[in-house]
Order: C-alpha cells, then structure tokens, then sequence
C-alpha cells in the first residue's frame, strides 16, 4: 500500500513500526479534531435554538428587567 507524504508517494509497507505508528497517530489525531469540530457545530446550533427559545418565553411570561 502507498502513502503520500508531502506530496511524495512511499511504498509503507518499507516503513518501520515506529514510522507506521506515529502516522497512526496523527491519523488519530486528526479524526479527533474533526470530531471536535462537528461537536462545536451540534453546540452552536444548540445554543441559538435554547437562546431563541429563551426570547419568545421571556416575551411571552412578559418578563421585564430589572430597574437600576
């Protein structure tokens, strides 16, 4: 199996244990910042649906603020 690293194709098979593993790694690496990622999206797109939800409540209970 061939491997492209910075832009130059291998042949992995000739890499030592040492080298497969750190490219596991950084694969690794790399899916968790995707799930990361997709992560941060699920809670912005929470966080406006509860902050507009909280707006028609206040509107709707009527809710005024506090006078200072």
């Amino acid at each position: 199996m061939s491997i492209v690293i910075d832009k130059k194709e291998y042949d992995e098979s000739k890499f030592s244990i040492t080298l497969r593993n750190y490219i596991v790694a950084r694969q690794e690496i790399e899916q968790g910042k995707v799930r990361h990622e997709v992560e941060l999206e699920k809670i912005q797109v929470l966080t406006e649906y509860y902050n507009g939800k909280i707006a028609e409540l206040v509107k709707k209970e009527n809710v005024q603020p506090e006078k200072k």
